[in-house]
């Protein structure tokens, strides 16, 4: 026998994966970061703090500018939001937010890792003079941009050349 569902039961579904989803986005990709770079053994809470810290630090700086330039490109997506709200019987106001509150869990990601790279930087360059350090960062800039090895030149078109 099934068991008998109301229109009101029905909304409180989409009630619950309105409000959810940022929040189960946000602890899907803390889990994921945690699977592939574990805590430091030696100080766990000071990494699980910095990571935190660098989750909010990265929503706020990156978050911002990709909600304008979202606004800007796609406003349509906040219509969505209005309506997926309309049908959880909900204000108008909270499509918005679940929209936004997915692009600051989406802009927060890349925090963590950017700390870290930074933290391991200095590190490595703990020691040296400010001229080694400018030195390294210019050698990594120039390795990047040196051809593959193997690769084949081409001449270049003499129309195209600059003239003196």
């Amino acid at each position: 026998m099934a068991e008998p569902t109301s229109t009101a039961g029905t909304f409180a579904g989409y009630k619950l994966a309105l409000f959810s989803l940022p929040i189960i986005t946000s602890l899907i990709a803390f889990w994921l970061g945690l699977r592939f770079v574990p805590l430091r053994g030696d100080d766990p809470r000071n990494d699980l703090l910095g990571r935190v810290l660098a989750c909010l630090v990265s929503s706020f700086v990156m978050g911002v500018p990709a909600l304008v330039l979202l606004m800007q490109h796609w406003p349509g997506i906040f219509d969505a939001g209005v309506r997926l709200a309309y049908l959880a019987q909900l204000p108008a106001i909270a499509g918005f937010f679940v929209i936004t509150g997915c692009v600051f869990v989406v802009s927060s990601i890349p925090g963590p890792w950017i700390m870290a790279a930074v933290f391991l930087w200095l590190k490595r360059s703990e020691g040296k003079t400010i001229t080694e350090m400018a030195q390294d960062v210019r050698d990594d800039i120039n390795g990047l941009r040196r051809p593959a090895t193997g690769s084949t030149k081409t001449t270049a078109d003499p129309a195209q050349e600059p003239k003196p």
